[in-house]
This record gives structure tokens, sequence and C-alpha cells, in this order.
């Protein structure tokens, strides 16, 4: 047929391994779409051969740190979806540009040449799909046909175009229930002792998971709450103004503060560290919390706290949504189902398909449509004094915390432990990724 793909692999010596590898922060539903992907990879032995996984990513592919998964058993495979963190180890690594760094792509074209990967799946944000799009397009110029597939994560919330991400929606329920807690033990405490607490969330750019605090507004309808999300500049005077308020009305505040939030001169109220590489600084957010506390301690001469979730609020495997675990599967099942298809350069995104019940499916856009591209909090969702969020917010965060699946306990523990994988033997010289 005129409109048809182009067969993906040559029938002579056929190119159809699967690679797949996970990039960036994690989060606690991500091996949920590992598993995903392996199982339906496995379901389909017609189409797809060897699979491995890699070790740390697009590094990892570099130096060669595969896993061949073809012996993979239901236990383990099981267990993968409970597992918090990365089970094959994610990475903070780019590609450097062509132009400045042949060696990366021609090692790369070199491993998937190998290895004989016709297929590769690469799960991260917007800024994995840069690399996965670069791994493809170099690959492809130099005769070697793999198709390469997103498949989507993040916490932030922030991949363009796609109604949500998938991982969000677990960090949203953790730092939503830990933030009630939080506010029920300063409302029992604030006569005698803490009289602001202060909560700070992920996100370098974007307030999604600082308006997820926000939800605790359907438990305690008149929660004397500020949200500072990263898409306002902080306004010191409206704010303090703001706290004493509350504190007249209530006796108490308490507060969710996006780690990004500026000044508006546009400078970071707080940054941690600054990691220097030879192609680019990467700024280490964090501490905006504790800014905020002590300026209210100082100001008001009051008891103050702050909390930093940190690695927590990305982690929290014992307390996902539901919801979102199932979308994080399904977004393994939809990178596969595109393969099956023989697409390139596409990556899955969430689309919703019913508001009353939520429901949603994935569709293929163009990796180069979301690479690099953020999407923040739109303006209809923070109130207008930029200090909280609106019912709108609200409509859209409810369906993504719903629902618990609960781990598996051992010990008074969660039944977790750390699931071994042992690398393949190594065919090629020995290549050192250097950051």
């Amino acid at each position: 047929m005129k409109n048809s793909p182009p067969p993906a692999f040559s029938a002579k010596q056929p190119i159809n391994n699967v690679l797949y590898a996970q990039a960036g922060g994690v989060t606690a539903v991500i091996n949920a779409s590992a598993a995903a992907v392996i199982e339906t990879v496995f379901a389909n032995p017609n189409q797809f051969g060897t699979m491995y996984g890699a070790f740390n990513g697009i590094k990892g592919i570099l130096e060669e740190r595969l896993i061949d998964l073809s012996s993979l058993e239901t236990e383990p495979l099981t267990a993968i979806k409970y597992q918090p963190g990365a089970i094959f180890k994610a990475c903070r690594f780019d590609l450097d540009p062509l132009e400045h760094n042949p060696a990366q792509y021609e090692r790369m074209l070199e491993i998937f040449k190998t290895y004989r990967i016709g297929t590769f799946f690469y799960n991260g944000g917007n800024g994995s799909m840069v690399t996965a799009q670069k791994v493809g397009d170099y690959c492809r110029q130099h005769n070697h046909p793999v198709n390469c597939i997103g498949v989507a994560k993040t916490i932030d919330n922030d991949l363009a175009i796609s109604h949500c991400s998938p991982g969000f929606g677990s960090a949203a329920k953790y730092l939503a229930s830990s933030f009630l807690e939080a506010t029920l033990d300063t409302l029992s405490m604030h006569d005698t002792s803490t009289r602001f607490f202060v909560m700070e969330t992920m996100g370098r750019n974007t307030g999604w998971l600082t308006l997820s605090a926000g939800l605790i507004k359907d438990v305690m309808p008149d929660v004397p709450l500020i949200l500072l999300p990263a898409e306002r500049p902080f306004n010191q005077t409206s704010f303090l103004n703001k706290v004493k308020q509350l504190i007249q009305q209530k006796g108490y505040c308490v507060c969710a503060v996006s780690e990004g939030l500026r000044n508006p001169q546009g400078d970071y109220l707080s940054i941690a560290n600054i990691e220097h590489t030879h192609e680019r600084d990467y700024t280490q957010l964090g501490g905006a919390g504790y800014t905020i506390a002590k300026l209210v301690s100082n100001t008001f001469n009051v008891k103050s706290h702050y909390a930093i979730p940190d690695y927590l609020q990305r982690s929290a495997s014992h307390l996902v949504s539901k919801t979102d675990w199932q979308m994080a599967y399904d977004a393994g099942v939809a990178a596969v189902e595109a393969a099956k298809k023989g697409l390139h350069g596409v990556l899955p995104i969430v689309t919703i398909t019913s508001a009353q019940p939520f429901a949603w499916q994935f569709k293929t856009i163009p990796l180069h449509e979301v690479a690099n591209l953020e999407k923040t909090v739109p303006d209809e969702f923070i109130s207008s004094d930029g200090m909280n969020l609106t019912e709108q917010a609200l409509n859209y965060l409810r369906p993504l915390i719903q629902g618990e699946r609960p781990v598996p306990f051992k010990n008074g523990l969660p039944d977790i432990p750390v699931i071994e994988f042992q690398e393949v033997s190594k065919k090629l010289p020995v290549f050192r990724a250097i950051k």
C-alpha cells in the first residue's frame, strides 16, 4: 500500500532486539512502566527478539552496561511493579552536541549494531526525549534502522501537551497526605508552639506539586493556607501581610512553596549547589522552605517549622495513586504498541476521554513536539493574589490521586528488597562516558 510505513527490520538479518532504559529523576511508579514494556514485549515474540535493559540510562548504554532480560521470571516482574526508585538505575546525563563529541554518537551506533537493537524505549521527561530523538536520528542517518520511542514520566507534571505526566499523581497524593497530617499537627500545637509551617516541594520552573498541597482544602475547607508556586514571583510584602492576616484570624498558617520560587528580579530564593560540567552548569535547588520559615519567624517572632520532602515525594511507593500507577503502566503498553506499528520518534501522551468517570487513553505525538518544552501551571489554576489555587485546579488534581495500591509488608516494613540483575559480558572495548 502506498501509505504503509516501510518495514522496520531487514528480513535477511533481523535487527529486532529491544533496549529499555530509564532517565532523569525517578517517580514512585516508573517501574510500573518498566514492567509494562517488558511484559508487552514478551507477549509479542514474533515481532521482538532479545530484550535488554540498560543500567544508568544513556550513560550505561555508552558504557555497555546491559542486562539480558530474556529469562526474567514472573516473580521479579511482580516485585518490580512495587519497587520505588529506578529498577535499572536512572541517570542525570545528556548526550553532548554531535559537533562537540562525535565519539559518543559513534559509540552509541556501535552498541546498537553489536546488539542488533531495532527498538529503543527511553523512559523519561521532556529532556530525555531530546536524547531519544538524537539517538534515533543519528542511527538512521548511518543506516541502522532503529525505532526510538519515549515512555513518559515526571513528578513535576511539566510534560508539554499531555494532560498530565505519569508519576505526578502519586507525588501529589503523597504531598497532600503529608501536608494534611502536618497541618493537623500544627493546628494542635499553635496555641503554645508552632504558628507557621512550610513545606518545600520539587519544581524548578513549575508549581504543580506546590498546588497539590492545596488538596487538603477538601478535608479542611477553611485551612489558613498559602501556596507559592514557581510561576509567580515572590512578593515579600504581600506574603507577610497574608501571613499576618491568617495568624490573626486562625492562630496559625501553613504554606507550600516551590523550590524554584524566584524574587521579582528573577533570582532563585535559594540555591543548594551548582555542578559544573564540560558542557553546562546544573543548578541544584533547595532551601526555599527554610528561607520562608526564617523570614516569618524573624518578622513576627513566632515559632516556625519547615519540611523538605525531597526524594520522599518521588519515591513513596507505599502511598501511590492507583490511578497514576495504572496510567504509568498504560504508558509502557502504549510505547510497545507504537513500536509494533513501526513508529519512530514518537511519545505516547495522556488524553482524557471522559471526565465522569475519569478515563484516558494514549496518543502518539512526535518527540520533537515535546522535547525540552515545559508545561507550566495555567493562570486560571492560581488565585488572583498568586498565593492559592482555584476550584479549577482542584478539579484537575482530584482525579489524579484517586485509589490506593498498597505494597506488601514483611516484618513491619514494605516488602521491597533490592532486585539484582547480572550485566552481560562486554563485547566491545571499554568506553568512559564523561559528564
